[in-house]
């Protein structure tokens, strides 16, 4: 009879090893060879699960267990990323995104051109849900003006990134924000407007200081022939009319109204429809559209880029990148490292305030290793996520600084997904314009002030008071359970 192997505890250097694979596997694919992430999180997640057969007695049924256990944890912010989809494409069917971008660019001006700048891309980046195609857009011809008022490149760029970075953080359409909500295991809606604690006064701060550096820059002429004609372009191929702001400000209320995730972005979704169908639009298309996105020839380049987007398979990139490093992430926590680091953490950071700020430097450390933001995110979720409840903190409160530290930081590394889009589409490294992403400096130190001094901190339970200090042995009674 075999006798079945006893678990054992890793040590601090056994834990480790998965996310030095990471590191030497991820960085290589994603930098040198232009690869996506989802292989090397395959091989790095068979790594860890050797490790765990051969030298802790972990069986093969128990770590594929807790794969799928942490990729459950995830079904509805995947399935809120798929309605998502659904949504963006009619969205941009029945005009409502196309309106948001003209009403957006409608604000520009040359005079006030570095204090708009992120203020423009923060609307367009909300309305899409994405700081990448609004900084390959906006971004792009924003470049080309700022050289006309004679502003360096790389604070352009920070302007440009910070705005984008802003929208899409607290955007219900962000595949970032509905993964870190449900990693969390947050509402959806009671994560963006927990965000809004750190991310408004942080963005505000941001727009103060770009103000001030624009008062140093100015032209008499500046050349706005691209923006006039993304505005020439979207009157051309869309019905813009102020009405289209009942879409938005639909899913602002259900936000404000604490109505579920699901029906309230599934009520947005059928607005959209109502909009499409009011743009001229048969169903058939608008199904269609819903599941393979909106596509447009307008003659114009920098209108197609930002409207030949949206639908649930737009989605499913995004999808597969959350399963496997959600199955990553079960099988490191499977075998206990994940454990292991977090108490050798807990031993030099026992306060709240320590935790949460050990929390936001793993956060940041994960873009600067791994680099990506969904790494960033999924990872110190499942590392601190029990911490959190054992300190009775409400699950917004990690969402928070997940994004906070995770999201923000990721265009900042000139290596990471982000930065390489942010390089690829405004032409300046992040070496270059990382100083001037103020939201991304400040946005995390105002996180770690809250976590310290306990402002806007929610409690899991009302009827308890958030904990200020938490001990080895509680930490234990977290494992355990």
């Amino acid at each position: 009879m075999s006798r079945q192997k006893e678990k054992r505890k890793p040590s601090l250097g056994l834990s480790i090893i998965p996310f030095l694979c990471l590191i030497g596997i991820m960085l290589p694919c994603v930098i040198i060879l232009k690869a996506d992430p989802q292989i090397p999180l395959i091989i790095c997640t068979a790594i860890t699960a050797l490790i765990g057969i051969k030298l802790l007695g972990y069986k093969w049924e128990e770590i594929e267990a807790a794969m799928i256990e942490t990729n459950s944890m995830a079904m509805q912010a995947n399935f809120i990323i798929m309605i998502v989809g659904c949504l963006v494409g009619v969205w941009i069917s029945g005009g409502v995104v196309p309106g948001m971008i003209f009403y957006g660019l409608k604000m520009f001006s040359p005079s006030v051109f570095l204090a708009l700048l992120p203020i423009i891309c923060a609307v367009i980046a909300v309305s899409t849900g994405s700081a990448w195609t609004t900084a390959g857009t906006m971004g792009a011809a924003a470049m080309g003006i700022a050289a006309g008022l004679g502003i360096p490149p790389a604070i352009a760029a920070g302007a440009v990134v910070t705005g984008a970075s802003f929208g899409d953080k607290l955007s219900p359409l962000s595949d970032s924000t509905n993964l870190a909500a449900g990693v969390a295991g947050a509402n959806l809606f009671d994560h963006v407007r927990h965000m809004l604690y750190t991310t408004v006064p942080s963005f505000c701060i941001a727009v103060g200081i770009f103000s001030v550096i624009g008062m140093r820059y100015g032209a008499d002429s500046v050349d706005t022939t691209q923006i006039d004609m993304i505005l020439t372009t979207l009157q051309e191929h869309f019905n813009i009319t102020p009405w289209i702001l009942i879409a938005p400000l639909s899913v602002i209320a259900m936000i404000v109204l604490k109505v579920p995730a699901i029906p309230g972005m599934i009520c947005g979704t059928v607005i959209g429809v109502i909009f499409a169908v009011t743009q001229g639009g048969d169903l058939g298309s608008i199904i269609g559209q819903m599941i393979y996105g909106f596509e447009i020839s307008s003659g114009n380049d920098m209108v197609d880029s930002l409207l030949n987007r949206g639908g649930m398979q737009s989605m499913m990139y995004t999808i597969s990148l959350v399963i496997c490093a959600l199955a990553f992430g079960g099988a490191v926590k499977c075998i206990g490292c994940l454990d292991t680091i977090i108490e050798s953490i807990l031993k030099a950071f026992q306060s709240r305030g320590a935790i949460m700020l050990a929390n936001i430097i793993t956060c940041i450390s994960m873009n600067f290793m791994a680099a990506d933001q969904y790494m960033a995110i999924v990872i110190p979720g499942q590392m601190y996520k029990g911490v959190y409840r054992k300190l009775n903190l409400a699950p917004k409160n990690l969402s928070r600084v997940l994004e906070d530290a995770g999201t923000l930081t990721s265009g900042i590394v000139p290596w990471s997904t982000c930065g390489a889009i942010y390089f690829a589409t405004l032409g300046v490294s992040a070496f270059q314009y990382a100083p001037f992403c103020f939201l991304a400096m400040i946005n995390p130190i105002i996180s770690a002030i809250y976590g310290f001094t306990g402002l806007t901190l929610a409690p899991l339970d009302p009827s308890k008071p958030i904990k200020n200090k938490l001990t080895i042995t509680e930490f234990e009674e977290v494992e355990a359970a």
